[in-house]
């Protein structure tokens, strides 16, 4: 689990029992003080003395688990998620920052990795080869069966960025569909897909000298 994920984690949990603390100081406070205003003498020893420790205890305590959401949210730039109101939906909306924020940082960081010195891994071919013989052709597909299975699992980072892969994909091919069916050749000529349009005369009647330079900007300058 990412650091800023786990943060948000133990501000939502310490912000429920500084919330749950916090009640029930204040209610034995109050409790105390109409029960001693009750007694003849409110200084004379009793149960109410019981219910103020109580309260201040627990309200010390409650005000030591407090963190402050500000300071967390200008940590991750989320200071703008703070006009919410709903306690739920901001930190739902900050779990959104944060899991965009990840994603972008690993897209922007791939780090080099190297094989690790397994002495039970792959002999390549160490024990098939002798020096003065044809080495013996391995089947590429046999040899690789050895190794099925050995696969980790997927990180947290890793597992996201799939899911936002697949999303993504899916999203872009409902575009695809989105922009054939509104297609005014492919109306014209009463297809459903472009592969279907190529099959017609719309390329013999609509060419033009050129098109692939046009269309690659070759010749124009760099921007």
């Amino acid at each position: 689990m990412h650091d800023s994920i786990r943060e948000l984690t133990r501000l939502k949990l310490r912000s429920k029992i500084y919330s749950f603390f916090l009640g029930i100081g204040v209610i034995c406070i109050t409790f105390a003080i109409i029960i001693g205003l009750g007694k003849t003498d409110p200084l004379d020893y009793g149960n109410h003395y019981f219910l103020m420790v109580g309260g201040f205890v627990s309200t010390i305590v409650g005000m030591l688990l407090y963190q402050n959401e500000e300071q967390f949210a200008q940590r991750y730039d989320m200071t703008h998620l703070l006009d919410i109101d709903d306690q739920e939906t901001r930190f739902e909306a900050y779990l959104e920052h944060l899991s965009e924020w990840i994603a972008t940082d690993m897209d922007q960081n791939n780090p080099t990795r190297e094989r690790g010195a397994d002495p039970s891994g792959p002999d390549w071919g160490k024990t098939d080869f002798k020096l003065g013989h044809e080495p013996t052709i391995r089947d590429g597909q046999l040899e690789g069966k050895k190794y099925t299975g050995m696969e980790g699992e997927l990180t947290s980072g890793e597992k996201m960025v799939a899911e936002a892969n697949t999303e993504y994909a899916d999203m872009a091919q409902k575009r695809w569909e989105v922009a054939e069916a509104n297609d005014s050749d492919l109306i014209e000529y009463g297809v459903e897909k472009l592969g279907d349009l190529v099959r017609t005369d719309y390329f013999d009647k609509n060419a033009e000298d050129g098109a692939f330079t046009k269309a690659a900007n070759i010749g124009e300058d760099p921007q």
